[in-house]
């Protein structure tokens, strides 16, 4: 096991610099790199084996920090001032996801489970892609730049949500009294640390390493009530971000987890990778993209233009919340963990969602300078600026 893990951070950190340099993400060096290392290429001539369950459970706790730290960039604050077009963007958005991505698991003849579990993976959205575009394109404070960044965090709220609804275990009934505990539980802990937000008591460390604690804690609550590990590390990131200590919080856990934790994770995606289902796979895998980025694209755009954005702006916004990344990983990592996928099925969706997160990765940037205007947009934002 030890051979592995020092094999799969070297190489996650070399091909995630070389898709750094190149302009891309560093999670698909990473995912790359757990193929290689996998069963099917290094795996095949020497006897290293990634997939031990030993190395399984430390990706799992990768992905509680990746949820968490999550939780604790997106903040509570910004989801009060997110404003009333990034909700509607993002309500749009992560219906019409979820109900393409149902319809083509119903396409496809799979049973119901199967189908929501398609429509969770086509909820999430990772707009890191769409943020260095707009950097790019000087456009990230323009209000095509800001409406994406306020929807992504509703998007990625919604989506928790929406996995807390689907991936619980039990009746309807005794689902939503689940949920409705792990809510009570939430908010009375959200107003408690609120209260304790001006508290005098100084213990070196202690906050971080009670932030570190609880999002195992909240992790096992919600596990223990049925919910998937990764809605309670969400939302323990949410409950600390309220604290004075955030930004201090963030800059020592994100090292831990980005170190060592999340790579493994991604590296684990990659070695998962079954080259044998890419024989099967020919027009889900073409159906499954497709739809994926069109809900996103159609969904957000049909949101923006509700909330009275023009034409242009709407498709650009629809564009710029299309890329899928670490959560849709995490989601059918999760979804395959709880064995809602069988084989084959299970190696074809994860085989679809890593295309889909490099598919969306390399044609979201293209399409966002094709549809953005820059002078259009920074009259626009001059004269809110002004305004306001």
């Amino acid at each position: 096991m030890l051979l592995e893990i020092g094999l799969a951070l070297i190489l996650a950190k070399l091909l995630g610099h070389l898709f750094e340099k190149i302009r891309q993400p560093i999670v698909i060096g990473e995912i790359l790199s757990g193929i290689v290392i996998g069963p099917f290429i290094i795996g095949k001539f020497f006897d290293i084996d990634f997939l031990t369950p030993e190395i399984e459970g430390i990706a799992q706790i990768g992905i509680i920090f990746l949820l968490f730290i999550s939780g604790l960039e997106i903040g509570t604050k910004e989801i009060k001032t997110a404003g009333k077009q990034g909700l509607i963007i993002a309500i749009f958005g992560a219906i019409l996801s979820f109900v393409f991505g149902y319809l083509v698991g119903y396409a496809m003849g799979y049973d119901t489970n199967v189908n929501i579990a398609i429509g969770n993976i086509f909820v999430a959205t990772s707009v890191g892609i769409t943020v260095r575009a707009l950097m790019e394109l000087d456009a990230l404070h323009s209000n095509i730049g800001q409406l994406i960044l306020t929807s992504a965090i509703l998007d990625d709220l919604f989506g928790m949500i929406i996995l807390s609804m689907t991936l619980g275990k039990g009746s309807p009934p005794m689902l939503i009294i689940k949920i409705l505990i792990f809510f009570i539980a939430f908010f009375l802990l959200y107003y408690t640390i609120k209260k304790l937000k001006g508290s005098k008591l100084y213990i070196p460390r202690l906050v971080l390493t009670l932030g570190i604690a609880f999002a195992f804690i909240f992790s096992a609550f919600a596990q223990n009530l049925g919910l998937a590990t990764i809605i309670g590390a969400f939302f323990a990131g949410l409950l600390f971000s309220n604290l004075s200590q955030r930004r201090r919080m963030l800059n020592a856990v994100r090292p831990m987890g980005e170190l060592f934790f999340i790579p493994l994770f991604f590296v684990s995606v990659g070695a998962s990778f079954d080259f044998n289902a890419l024989g099967d796979i020919g027009f889900f895998v073409i159906f499954f993209i497709s739809m994926a980025l069109l809900a996103k694209a159609i969904g957000c755009s049909l949101g923006a233009k509700i909330s009275k954005v023009n034409i242009r702006d709407s498709l650009t916004i629809g564009v710029g919340m299309m890329p899928r990344m670490e959560v849709a990983l995490v989601v059918v990592s999760t979804e395959i963990a709880r064995e809602i996928f069988k084989k084959p099925l299970a190696d074809q969706v994860m085989a679809g969602t890593i295309l889909l997160v490099i598919v969306s990765s390399l044609i979201t940037p293209l399409l966002l300078k094709r549809l953005y205007k820059p002078q259009e947009n920074k009259t626009k934002s001059v004269n809110n600026t002004l305004t306001s």
